[in-house]
């Protein structure tokens, strides 16, 4: 058996959509009168109104953003039409932490739907001046219909699945291109798991081999997320990422942003061992088509 045909066993397809209201109307009429002074045509320029303050807005903007994370940080790329992969392991905690985001997206709506956006429209007159135009501003409830997030999920399919009154020899061929494209994308979701963590602890590294560089928590904290998420991601159940995996546990795994500032030779110590981590991943890199840069 194939690995994208032993994928339809452990694996799922999923698409995220989420819709926003982006509170933009164009204004032909102002439009119209500064290409006229600028003595330009009159597709050079448009104008386009922000309706609301931009803080308005921006609840909504930051729980839509962290939907959109989420997501991405738990699925591997696999079609360009926004399907993404993920395992089954990782499954249950996903959804748990997507209802509990997709709940905060929901209630931000309300509160802008609800407070915000009535009080836009009511000082709307006098922050818009001259471009103010009531019609611009739909109802409420209308808007309601402009902010949604959707996930949809959907079985992984192979070549297996492909059925078709045709001729057999071109089902073969037809059979033959669909397993390409699938071994393909799995090999383009694999490097993106490469580049996860190459890009991860290139960024630690980074920080780490400068004494006089400040880092966040943050910094430490997402090698330890990245030591967490792999397994989840390591779709293929691939050894080399696994034995990756496990060197950054041991040389990196518990490090601390507080003993790290304190302890100059602990801070050294963790820099080398990123090194050698990226060191040893760059062979793999070159293999999926990709590379790590060589640390300094």
């Amino acid at each position: 058996m194939s690995e994208v045909h032993a994928l339809t066993e452990k694996a799922m397809v999923m698409n995220l959509t989420v819709g926003m209201w982006q509170g933009y109307r164009l204004d032909k009429e102002a439009s119209r009168k500064v290409t006229e002074e600028a003595g330009a045509k009159s597709d050079a320029a448009r104008v386009n109104k922000h309706l609301v303050p931009k803080d308005a807005l921006a609840p909504v903007v930051t729980a839509a953003s962290a939907l959109r994370h989420h997501f991405y940080e738990n699925t591997l790329p696999w079609r360009d039409n926004g399907d993404r992969l993920m395992t089954r392991k990782l499954y249950m905690k996903f959804i748990e932490e997507h209802e509990k985001l997709r709940t905060e997206f929901d209630d931000a709506v309300q509160i802008f739907l609800q407070v915000d956006y009535p009080r836009a429209i009511e000082q709307a007159a006098f922050r818009m001046g001259d471009l103010f135009n009531p019609d611009d501003y739909p109802h409420a409830g209308e808007l309601r219909f402009k902010f949604y997030a959707r996930l949809d999920i959907d079985a992984l399919t192979t070549a297996n699945d492909f059925r078709v009154a045709i001729d057999q020899e071109h089902v073969d061929r037809v059979r033959a291109s669909m397993e390409q494209a699938a071994e393909q994308r799995l090999q383009q979701a694999m490097g993106d798991v490469w580049k996860r963590i190459g890009d991860a602890i290139g960024r630690f590294h980074d920080r780490m081999s400068n004494p006089d560089a400040k880092f966040q928590a943050s910094t430490v904290d997402n090698v330890q997320d990245l030591i967490d998420l792999v397994p989840g991601l390591n779709v293929t159940d691939d050894p080399d990422i696994e034995a990756v995996r496990r060197m950054i546990q041991d040389k990196l795994g518990g490090a601390d942003a507080v003993e790290i500032r304190k302890d100059p030779e602990h801070r050294a110590e963790l820099a080398d061992g990123a090194k050698e981590i990226l060191d040893r991943m760059s062979g793999f890199m070159r293999a999926f088509g990709g590379d790590v840069r060589e640390a300094a």
